[in-house]
């Protein structure tokens, strides 16, 4: 028994001074490396080759920005109001985007509608039956583009009177009248002529001639276009035909060069109208237009092709059709462009998107690679390095024939050696 626990005790010891005979040597070995055994121990792997995929396109130096489609021409014009005070937007019958058309109410002021109509200035008087003149013309021209059989003469008389009195009667409104006594007006022998230029504020309400008492107030509803410019009663004072003129009031009409029209913007209900307030409306075919700054604008030439990208990824075929500087201390110009071939959907008046314009083509349909994978380029022979299969590379002669921001159009000296896919070194 003594004898066993001696040999196991022997084996046990003799295991212990192998391991660390062991450890002592690779201690000892450890302790006499090399340094050039340290510095290779050290040493990160060899990187792998960088490479770059070869595509094929066109060499094209490309501008991008933001627009939005709209019309062409802006107007904005004074919003008129009654001499009354205080006058406030009470309606807005046209909203952003809708359309105008001549002779439309685009909104109300006191109660009262405001027309648009087509001309070449303002109303500036208040205009009733006997006037003449190039704004008698312009508010018979204008009630015949709304649509309303009117003579153009400068004379307005019945026929006016009457085209005046439908176009409030066909939008529901009653017309602004005046009090007219019209026997023994201006015949010798009789009394003086009563003052016949009294005439209704934008409200409706009649104001007689002086020393008349007002007759009885019209009824509320609109009377019809062969009424309106025709309704008698009676002077108590005299017992004299007494008659409601229809008159054109200039706080009614907004007048604009040109309709039909968008509405850009409108002013909302509770705007105190006058001079300042503005109504703004868009005319003309739909177009895209962006500020950009000065220093891009410089570079645009018209003609450039390109693409609008609406919001919603629908994507259009765009040219540029004009570059607009802006003024001496404008740091912005405005592009126009229009769609390159037929015209803008009407969808997208008022989308935002991005235009991606070409401004530059160097070279089009050809095999395009980083410009820093093509040695030798410039001068003598090119050549790329084309990976292969198995992760080595071949060296491929090439023609460089154009290069624009860091990329070249090249050409194989043998068609076969590069296609679109191959992956060629650029590190």
């Amino acid at each position: 028994m003594t004898l066993i626990r001696s040999r196991k005790t022997l084996a046990v010891g003799g295991s212990v001074a192998i391991v660390a005979l062991l450890a002592g040597g690779w201690g000892l070995a450890h302790a006499f490396e090399s340094p050039a055994q340290r510095e290779a121990a050290a040493t990160a792997p060899s990187p792998l080759p960088v490479t770059s995929e070869v595509r094929v396109g066109d060499l094209t130096r490309r501008i991008t920005f933001q627009a939005t489609v709209g019309r062409t021409g802006l107007m904005s014009v004074a919003l008129p109001s009654p001499a009354a005070e205080p006058a406030y937007v009470t309606g807005k019958p046209t909203s952003s985007g809708a359309p105008v058309t001549a002779g439309q109410v685009v909104t109300e002021v006191n109660g009262r509608p405001v027309f648009a109509v087509t001309g070449g200035f303002p109303f500036y008087r208040e205009l009733r039956r006997d006037h003449t003149g190039p704004d008698v013309r312009q508010l018979q021209a204008a009630l015949r583009d709304a649509g309303i059989p009117t003579t153009v003469d400068g004379v307005f008389g019945a026929g006016t009177e009457r085209s005046l009195a439908a176009l409030y009667s066909r939008t529901g409104h009653a017309p602004p009248t005046e009090v007219d006594i019209e026997e023994d007006r201006g015949v010798p022998g009789t009394d003086a002529t009563p003052d016949t230029d009294a005439a209704v504020d934008a409200t409706g309400a009649q104001s007689a001639p002086a020393g008349t008492p007002a007759p009885a107030p019209s009824p509320s509803a609109a009377p019809s276009a062969s009424s309106a410019a025709d309704v008698s009663d009676t002077d108590p004072t005299s017992d004299r035909p007494v008659t409601r003129r229809v008159v054109a009031s200039p706080a009614e009409f907004v007048v604009v060069p040109t309709l039909p029209a968008v509405a850009a913007e409108t002013p909302a209900v509770g705007t105190a109208a006058g001079s300042e307030v503005e109504l703004r409306l868009e005319s003309g075919r739909l177009r895209i237009a962006a500020d950009v700054p000065v220093l891009i604008a410089e570079t645009l030439i018209e003609g450039s092709i390109g693409t609008f990208t609406a919001a919603d990824g629908a994507t259009t075929p765009i040219t540029l059709e004009t570059v607009v500087p802006g003024g001496d201390d404008d740091a912005e110009s405005r592009v126009i462009l229009d769609a390159a071939n037929g015209e803008l959907v009407p969808d997208l008046l008022g989308a935002e998107g991005l235009v991606a314009l070409d401004i530059e083509t160097v070279q089009t349909g050809s095999l395009i690679v980083p410009t820093v994978a093509v040695a030798g380029g410039g001068s003598g022979e090119a050549h790329l390095l084309v990976e292969q299969d198995g992760g080595t590379f071949r060296r491929i002669p090439v023609v460089e024939t154009g290069q624009l921001d860091g990329e070249s159009a090249v050409e194989p000296t043998d068609p076969g050696d590069l296609a679109e896919g191959d992956r060629v070194r650029v590190d």
